[in-house]
């Protein structure tokens, strides 16, 4: 018997990703579907989840953990050092590496690819997330020689490279919430557009909405304009520009909603984008903040410019989108302009 949790077919595939991001995919046991849904075995139960107990069928070597898959070829010393959670991007494992570990990176590369017969390509972090374009550099150390790749997500395909764009996956879960809120014919503003993650999964989701996707990454709009063709979304209006010159522009009291999906220094784009919110129209505004008080620094934000512009806000939804360190998480604030 093994413990699990059962969720609906169509979300699998992230909560897949979820568990084992979080490390607690018990890969000792292979999932297993029944009728529209598909079980999985965890190590304990995941937040908000509940835990059921069944007979799982156990899988061979493919799909071990990283720390398992690493047991007896690395010291104790080294085990405390692996860093065991990889995010995955289309068929890419972006892993971290210790400096410790440097010399031991091959080993750790080709677990990964022995266990995970979805990855391709395996590359390690080799910067922080930082440039104008909040790129995270990226080297390639087993598999496929390339960062290019094409990411699923919830019928969706958005096309990248990481050592040319931004793409998280871990924010699959706040790009469907935000797509289900949005209503028949709004009109959404996504400045930070990226290649298309906010912009496209709600384009398709709402046809009748129409969407403007602002980014200045001349790349990324690039990305943008094949994934818009991909995913044949013909209600999105790209625009290559800088979210803090060009706007608002034309678009003074045009959007229903807009998505600030630029977690770092947003503060420095509220002044031109509040303007292009009608009255009453929802802000989903994205930052940074400390873990014991999360939304003090994004509330603050939206209300000083909101006052200096003659607006208003009124908080409706906060959350913690995903955690980033110890010290600080990454929260979202939806907001109401007044």
């Amino acid at each position: 018997m093994a413990k699990c949790i059962r969720v609906d077919r169509e979300d699998a595939e992230k909560v897949r990703k979820e568990l084992i991001s979080i490390g607690l995919l018990d890969n000792t046991y292979s999932p297993e579907q029944e009728g529209k849904f598909v079980y999985f075995a965890v190590k304990t139960k995941p937040p908000g989840r509940v835990l059921i107990t069944r007979e799982m069928k156990a899988r061979q070597e493919h799909g071990k953990s990283l720390g398992e898959a690493m047991e007896g070829k690395l010291t104790k010393s080294e085990q405390g050092e692996l860093v065991k959670s990889f995010d995955i991007v289309g068929d890419i494992a972006v892993v971290d590496v210790p400096p410790s570990l440097v010399g031991k990176q091959q080993l750790l590369a080709n677990a990964i690819l022995k266990n995970h017969k979805n990855v391709h390509v395996v590359a390690k972090k080799v910067g922080g997330t930082g440039g104008e374009f909040r790129i995270r550099p990226v080297e390639v150390i087993a598999g496929e020689d390339r960062t290019h790749t094409v990411c699923r997500e919830a019928g969706c395909e958005f096309e990248l490279d990481l050592n040319f764009v931004y793409f998280s996956s871990r924010l699959e879960t706040e790009r469907t919430r935000i797509a289900a809120l949005v209503k028949k014919g709004e009109h959404v503003l996504v400045p930070f557009a990226g290649v298309g993650p906010y912009a496209i999964r709600i384009a398709k989701k709402v046809p009748s909405a129409k969407v403007v996707a602002v980014e200045l990454n001349s790349v990324a709009v690039e990305f943008l304009l094949k994934n818009m063709e991909r995913n044949k979304c013909a209600n999105i209006a790209p625009v290559r520009g800088d979210a803090s010159k060009d706007l608002p522009g034309d678009f003074v009291n045009w959007a229903d909603r807009a998505i600030m999906p630029h977690p770092t220094d947003g503060a420095r784009f509220l002044p031109t984008i509040i303007p292009c919110i009608k009255k009453g129209g929802m802000l989903h505004y994205y930052s940074f903040g400390d873990a014991m008080k999360p939304y003090a620094a994004a509330e603050m934000e939206l209300k000083t410019v909101a006052m200096r512009l003659g607006r208003k806000v009124e908080v409706v939804f906060k959350r913690v989108a995903r955690p980033y360190s110890k010290e600080r998480v990454q929260v979202v604030v939806d907001a109401k302009i007044i």
